[in-house]
């Protein structure tokens, strides 16, 4: 089978999985804790990916303890951005939760860019401008939807419509700035196993004590719930992650942003499918404009790279 397939493959499956992500975890919080999943999840995702490392490459550990103070960065990043992201899927539309998160880190990439950060990232010519524009304006867009209850989901009035959507933005500002730490770490010589598991520690320890002080013991989910949770909610987080890797190595730069940009509307099909979710044409509007944004905003970027 030709590489370029092969990755069209793995592309696919990234967005599949991380869609049924994004619509599991919006159902799951409803009437499960999202700290005490995170904690759980991430919990044994962190000691895993720890331990491998400290068994194959001990060096990469000690050095990345050597590097405290970055090491304390990237934990402190990742866990608010995890806070965020498991906030807004719990209490807004997922699939809107989903673009303004995804829409707003190549706005924040930019903004690092011009705050002087180096893996910030400029606009390199006007179509990547555009795009970016186009994506600013479906993002805005998308907000006022879900503010003014015209989307499909909030779980409540107008209150928690503000805080889900701040959680969204909050959620790519701080993954992209997630992304710039780890960079740095992988930088150092961390390799990317090590820095997986080690920028979890603090959201665990977080999310652990969250869970300790807002659960009641009607709260629990039973045990077979919570085993459920545990079992598929990993599945849910590492494949997407080794998926989209394998990706990147295979197909171009286009194709996978052209992939991935069609996230939103899996997201959206799923909710459908899964019936908790109203069907908004609204918001199905509010996706295609950030899915004409996002090509835009790719084809840019790819001519850019060519031409450099």
């Amino acid at each position: 089978m030709p590489s370029v397939v092969i990755g069209l493959i793995w592309a696919i499956a990234f967005v599949v999985l991380e869609s049924v992500q994004f619509v599991y975890f919006g159902g799951l919080f409803q009437h499960v804790n999202s700290f005490l999943f995170g904690f759980c999840v991430l919990g044994l995702t962190s000691a895993f990916f720890i331990g491998m490392a400290w068994l194959r490459t001990p060096e990469q550990v000690r050095l990345a303890f050597q590097n405290l103070g970055l090491l304390l960065k990237v934990n402190a990043t990742a866990a608010f951005a995890w806070i965020a992201f498991l906030g807004s899927v719990q209490l807004i539309e997922p699939a809107i939760a989903y673009t303004i998160g995804a829409g707003v880190m190549p706005i924040t990439a930019f903004l690092l860019h011009r705050f002087g950060w180096p893996e910030g990232e400029a606009m390199r010519n006007k179509t990547e401008l555009y795009g970016n524009v186009i994506v600013a304006c479906a993002i805005l867009l998308l907000c006022v939807i879900t503010l003014a209850d015209l989307s499909g989901f909030v779980r409540g009035g107008a209150g928690t419509a503000i805080l889900g959507v701040a959680f969204a933005i909050a959620d790519g500002v701080l993954f992209t700035m997630l992304l710039a730490y780890c960079q740095r770490m992988d930088r150092s010589g961390v390799g990317p196993g090590a820095v997986f598991g080690l920028r979890f520690p603090l959201y665990v320890l977080t999310a652990g004590l969250f869970a300790f002080a807002t659960m009641t013991p009607a709260d629990l989910p039973t045990a077979p719930t919570l085993i459920t949770a545990i079992v598929v909610g990993t599945a849910l987080i590492v494949p997407p992650l080794y998926a989209l890797q394998r990706a990147v190595a295979l197909i171009p730069t286009m194709t996978l942003s052209a992939i991935t940009a069609t996230g939103p509307f899996v997201i959206f099909a799923l909710q459908i499918a899964e019936g908790r979710v109203a069907q908004s044409g609204i918001t199905l509007f509010g996706l295609c404009l950030y899915f004409t944004g996002a090509i835009v905003a790719a084809t840019g970027a790819v001519k850019a790279t060519i031409e450099s």
